[in-house]
């Protein structure tokens, strides 16, 4: 496989969008607005009109060029009318606008998870494509500053053999109640199963990092606490009734909806002493900080935010918005009463042909959002956390106990820790011939599919309770 043809400096790459919600406008979108010379958008489809029509605005498409439906979208014969196809529909429609893209000579970035179905992810990973055909999902965490350095750290041998992989991915109440018990994601079967939906990440870091396939897995998790029967007494079935836990309850929505506060106590705990000073005086002086923001624009956030999670609930963004948004929508349910039926916690087990073992947890009760990761070799430890208000990597040797920081780094607010730009850097410089896809670091369909068979395995041995051969997941 190679990339595309050399274009003249200051000559983009051009894309079409088939979902204009938040990974489409507000990440790939973003990054056209903020690197017009790499990537342009010409063409949008999206059945929420104010979504499609300010993606339009953004990027200056024409209405013969803005659609309904993804079909419409990649319907037209002939030539591509771009260089790639950004498929950023809902998972359970994933399959067929990436089929028909690849079908009609696009290269292609596919957001996670491939497909909740086996069969689709098979037929996607098996269509015969184009040698010069680019395809890329969206595994952003291989292409952040931390998460190379641990692969590096691996292949170098700085801890010997690897023995054990342990990882965890602790979802935020916050985020947790967001995405898994209001949002799209709370039913596994209209969306994906926790481990697929969430934890694909890992497990595609799981198999990049250690380099081998697993040869069989065992898993266990269930639905825990977010259930009706769990409400406090005399709470109503939405937070904008007036329900008397409001203030103690950790997913009250209008607290995290309009302010964030639950994501800005989070980054309090960062090092930085004049943004946690900042933070906590926002909290005790919203009024103030909402008068200061409109002289300084940046400081806007502390008293109305409206980025993750609040700019998901609502196209209109204002508070009003917003606040419409929690009185008749899915996001203002009291969070024990949303019919959700997706596991609260996982355990997965993984066991490879080496001998290697590597176990994954996923749960949504943690204070921090963010990943944990412990690796033992045979010569030394490697330690480390992945999170919004910091990273950090440490490695210890066995012979004489020494600890040292490999990788620091602070705050961050840019998507998983960088790693959204940084694949689409990745991707723009093969489009635009700059790189080969194995320089790009491009994965491809094959490789991305291996994190799936083993999020298809676990799910399946959680539900028998039993350790599966991924052999026939392959097969």
């Amino acid at each position: 496989m190679r990339g595309g043809k050399k274009k003249k400096p200051g000559t983009p790459a051009t894309a079409i969008l088939a979902g204009a919600g938040l990974r489409g406008a507000e990440v790939y979108g973003a990054y056209a607005l903020a690197h017009p010379d790499r990537l342009k958008f010409i063409a949008v489809a999206d059945p929420d009109s104010y979504r499609r029509k300010l993606f339009q605005k953004e990027h200056g498409i024409p209405d013969d060029k803005a659609f309904l439906s993804w079909q419409d979208l990649l319907s037209r014969e002939g030539e591509p009318l771009a260089d790639i196809a950004f498929i950023c529909t809902q998972d359970a429609m994933h399959y067929e606008p990436a089929m028909t893209a690849l079908r009609g000579g696009y290269n292609l970035l596919l957001e996670k998870p491939i497909s909740p179905d086996i069969t689709e992810c098979k037929n996607l990973a098996g269509y015969p494509q184009k040698e010069t055909q680019v395809v890329q999902v969206g595994h952003v965490l291989r292409y952040t500053p931390f998460w190379r350095k641990v692969k590096e750290l691996v292949d170098s041998g700085a801890i010997g053999q690897v023995v054990h992989y342990e990882q965890s991915e602790n979802i935020s109440t916050w985020h947790y109640g967001h995405s898994y018990v209001r949002g799209h994601y709370s039913n596994a079967d209209e969306s994906s199963p926790l481990i697929l939906a969430k934890t694909c990440h890992d497990l595609d870091l799981m198999f990049w990092i250690i380099g081998e396939r697993a040869q069989s897995v065992e898993s266990s998790g269930n639905l825990l606490y977010y259930r009706e029967e769990n409400a406090p007494e005399g709470a109503p079935r939405r937070c904008t009734d007036g329900c008397p836990a409001g203030e103690s309850c950790p997913w009250f929505s209008p607290r995290l909806y309009l302010r964030g506060e639950p994501l800005l106590r989070t980054v309090k705990h960062s090092r930085s002493k004049i943004l946690n000073l900042m933070i906590g005086a926002s909290f005790s002086s919203p009024g103030f900080f909402r008068g200061l923001g409109k002289i300084i624009p940046p400081l806007k956030a502390l008293s109305d935010w409206q980025m993750f999670p609040s700019n998901t609930i609502s196209a209109d963004h204002s508070e009003e918005g917003r606040m419409k948004a929690l009185k008749e929508g899915p996001y203002g349910r009291c969070i024990y009463r949303c019919g959700n039926d997706v596991v609260d916690h996982q355990v997965v087990t993984c066991r490879y042909p080496s001998g290697i073992t590597g176990t994954l947890t996923v749960h949504g009760f943690s204070d921090f959002e963010g990943r944990e990761i412990r690796i033992f070799g045979t010569k030394g430890t490697i330690r480390g956390f992945f999170r919004l208000y910091g990273e950090e990597l440490t490695i210890t040797d066995h012979r004489y106990l020494n600890s040292r920081v490999v990788y620091r780094k602070g705050v961050q607010m840019d998507g998983h820790g960088g790693g959204d730009f940084a694949m689409l850097d990745a991707v723009t410089a093969v489009l635009l011939g700059e790189k080969t896809p194995e320089e790009g670091g491009i994965s491809g369909l094959s490789e991305a599919l291996e994190s799936h068979f083993m999020a298809f395995a676990a799910e399946e041995a959680r539900k028998k309770g039993e350790v599966l051969s991924l052999t026939p997941f392959r097969e």
